[in-house]
């Protein structure tokens, strides 16, 4: 009997290139000025999250994917049809979107420009920190998860959550949980001495367990804990109520098996 021929294994259509010649109008993201600005940081995140929510990122996808004549995903499709439904002449070519041009770099090239200037380190409970720095990592990875997960991905990346560096979104989960912590020692009687502020410790510990992943990256226990986070010197002794809680048998014990 005739051997069966083997098919040939089907080829990976080649990546999208996000570089366009002089004649393709761009945008830098991040134009409203430096990221050490607590006023641009801010906006950067509040811009990042609305264009991950509103698609534009993954519009913008679909028309380069469709220039380069690259198979298209079916959200990309989606997102091009919608598009073309407000646009009169179809074979135009589409340079701009409600009057911006295309962001001239990848969402997540954007994203680790803006992400990396979110950490603070060591998180002092006692200075002020920005909004966007307490709550900006977290409000960014919950619009990618709602509405970012068609987004193309770097090359080696398997998901959204690992577009950043895994010890910079590890400290930066880090950093929220240690927001239940924040305005200790800012005024007096915001302190652990105070029994009103008793249960800031409790809202710790379960930040600590939903990302306890973060907690078993670095090996946390309470003594290296307590170099990431500062406490005022009044409150040290106090929050080490935790290893009681927690059943640690020493302040050297990682946490992450006890949560």
């Amino acid at each position: 009997m005739p051997r069966k021929k083997k098919k040939p294994a089907a080829q990976k259509p080649a990546p999208m290139q996000w570089e366009f010649g002089p004649d393709i109008p761009t945008h830098d993201f991040l134009e409203e000025g430096p990221l050490d600005d607590p006023w641009n940081l801010q906006q950067a995140v509040e811009n990042f999250v609305s264009w991950v929510e509103e698609g534009q990122f993954l519009t913008w996808e679909a028309v380069v994917c469709e220039e380069q004549e690259l198979p298209l995903t079916a959200p990309q499709k989606k997102a091009l049809r919608s598009l073309l439904s407000f646009n009169d002449e179809e074979d135009d070519e589409i340079l701009y979107i409600d009057e911006i041009p295309r962001p001239s770099e990848t969402w997540y090239v954007i994203l680790n420009k803006i992400v990396s200037h979110l950490l603070v380190e060591p998180f002092k409970t006692f200075d002020v920190h920005e909004e966007a720095q307490c709550d900006g990592w977290e409000q960014i990875m919950t619009a990618l998860e709602k509405h970012g997960q068609d987004l193309s991905l770097p090359p080696g990346v398997a998901s959204y959550r690992e577009v950043v560096p895994a010890d910079l979104r590890h400290k930066l989960w880090l950093q929220y949980c240690f927001d239940m912590l924040s305005g200790l020692g800012q005024e007096e009687e915001l302190t652990l001495a105070n029994a009103e502020q008793l249960d800031r410790i409790d809202w710790f510990i379960e930040r600590l367990r939903e990302y306890r992943e973060s907690v078993t990256h670095f090996r946390l226990t309470l003594e290296s804990l307590l170099t990431r986070v500062v406490l005022p010197d009044r409150d040290k002794a106090i929050f080490n109520m935790m290893q009681n809680k927690l059943g640690l048998s020493s302040a050297q014990e990682q946490i992450a098996d006890r949560l």
